[in-house]
């Protein structure tokens, strides 16, 4: 009886670590530098990531013009959506603008003076959409709207 409980252990054993991890979504297979750049109005290159490992976020550089132009994609587990929304509701206090964004099952835009984070929620999947570049509010949301729209028609 030992020996049957020892082997199905051991079976078990083996077979969960034979199952291979699911891989992370690659951000940067999400989107297009072309569909970056025609919305966001600037050329881009092709994304890159911080780290080789770490393929969650893409971050897409403009290669040409002056001053930082940015666009950066960032893919989480649904649970940081709630944490963002919840500070989003703690920074209107403080003067920040959260509103809706109206894709996906939920989403909002959070707004700290000149920076837009663009938060994204379909299923168990959370992304923000963010634009760096010295321009009005509302272009920035545009940018990002229609980035993420993108991105829900692959997720």
């Amino acid at each position: 009886m030992k020996r049957s409980i020892v082997g199905v252990a051991c079976a078990l054993l083996v077979a969960s670590i034979a199952i291979p991890a699911q891989a992370d979504t690659d951000a940067c297979t999400l989107i297009t530098a072309g569909q970056v750049s025609a919305a966001a109005g600037f050329a881009v290159g092709q994304g890159t990531h911080v780290t080789p490992s770490f393929v969650k976020t893409c971050t897409w550089n403009a290669t040409g013009g002056s001053g930082v132009q940015t666009v950066t994609l960032n893919l989480q587990a649904g649970s940081f959506f709630d944490g963002a929304k919840r500070s989003a509701v703690m920074m209107q206090s403080a003067g920040g603008v959260m509103k809706s964004a109206g894709v996906g099952e939920d989403s909002f835009y959070m707004v700290e003076g000149t920076q837009v984070m663009l938060w994204v929620k379909k299923g168990a999947t959370t992304f923000k959409v963010e634009v760096y570049k010295q321009i009005p509010v509302d272009q920035k949301e545009a940018i990002e709207l229609a980035l993420a729209k993108q991105v829900i028609g692959k997720l």
